[in-house]
């Protein structure tokens, strides 16, 4: 749906003899809006969610890359700061390979911080901060990360189903029944 989106920004921008990256932004924008308008009618209700949120998260990731790039030129130029690096051990809220990789390139593109490795087997992410004094403000920051992240890939889906409950095979058989 987005390639269907930008085709038709183009076109418009194309049609509207201002086919420029601004030009083709607008026209983007207006079909934005039509979408809006027209949001039960042709069933678009997540994708237009997922939109909103990816420019959302877009905006404050951008945000916090200036924020993470102040505090490294402080630390690099300041002369009574001595960073203290640390690897940093995190269990994912949601341990899929593909989520991980999302996660350790966003990490990887915060300056000061680093995904080095990701276990698998057990969800861990080992993160290095280029100033760790405090571990539980280099965590939050990677939990919000992650949590905005997946607020992104989950919009719009259904809710999950919750695990069926487990009963014990002993409290299902009849008593002295054999099993």
């Amino acid at each position: 749906m987005l390639g269907l989106h930008i085709l038709l920004a183009v076109g418009l921008a194309a049609f509207a003899n201002a086919l420029s990256p601004l030009g083709v932004a607008t026209a983007f924008l207006v079909i934005y809006v039509a979408l809006r308008l027209a949001i039960d009618l042709l069933g678009i209700r997540r994708y237009l969610r997922r939109l909103e949120l990816g420019a959302a998260f877009s905006v404050w990731f951008v945000a916090e890359i200036f924020k993470a790039s102040i505090d490294v030129a402080r630390i690099v130029l300041g002369r009574k700061v001595t960073p203290q690096p640390a690897v940093i051990a995190l269990r994912l809220e949601r341990p899929d390979d593909r989520i991980a990789t999302l996660l350790g390139c966003l990490l990887t593109l915060t300056p000061g911080t680093m995904a080095l490795e990701y276990v698998p087997e057990s969800g861990l992410m080992y993160v290095h901060a280029i100033d760790a004094k405090n571990a539980a403000a280099v965590e939050a920051g990677v939990r919000a990360i992650e949590r905005r992240l997946l607020r992104w890939i989950d919009a719009g889906a259904p809710p999950a189903a919750p695990p069926p409950s487990r009963t014990s095979r002993s409290a299902a058989r009849p008593e002295g029944g054999a099993a």
